[in-house]
């Protein structure tokens, strides 16, 4: 599993970084992006994984990317059998063990910030963060619209992918 972490989280976990440039072009099983989302409480912090083909967004209740790193196959594999893609787990591999590099796509970076956004607008709003219900976040984001690369004007959720690459 190849996570690409931001210089932000890294220096939260005390990880140094490495950057290795080349990014996966299968989209299984593809890269995670991993960054530090605010939740409007000072010093409270989630972790945002972001998988960079099917635009797929999974929060980690925790703001350590070595905690979160252990979060994110749990938290993935509930995501995809919410929503009925149970068959496709296994291409994710989520099992494997972790190779965690600096990232360095703005793009992707660009993705994240609009959904970071809308996150800590629903965490700044939330009663407390003990009993938040994260997969509801995840299922709101589920719908969120991406647009299609090199076709100019369209735009497909994480859902429409995912539905794509289900036998």
């Amino acid at each position: 599993m190849i996570i690409r972490a931001t210089n932000k989280i890294l220096k939260i976990s005390g990880i140094k970084p490495v950057i290795f440039e080349d990014s996966s072009t299968d989209i299984f099983p593809g890269d995670w992006y991993a960054n530090n989302v605010k939740t409007g409480r000072s010093g409270k912090l989630v972790t945002l994984f972001f998988h960079n083909h099917t635009k797929l967004s999974i929060i980690c209740p925790t703001k350590s990317l070595n905690i979160a790193i252990r979060q994110l196959p749990d938290r993935a594999k509930s995501f995809l059998t919410r929503h009925g893609f149970d068959s496709i787990i296994e291409n994710f591999d989520l099992d494997s063990k972790p190779v965690i590099f600096k990232t360095s796509s703005r793009s992707t970076l660009a993705f994240m910030n609009q959904i970071s956004a809308n996150i800590g607008w629903h965490l700044s709003k939330a009663d407390a963060l003990i009993n938040f219900d994260f997969d509801n976040l995840e299922d709101i984001h589920a719908d969120f619209l991406f647009s299609i690369p090199g076709k100019a004007g369209k735009y497909e959720t994480p859902i429409e992918i995912l539905k794509r690459y289900t036998p």
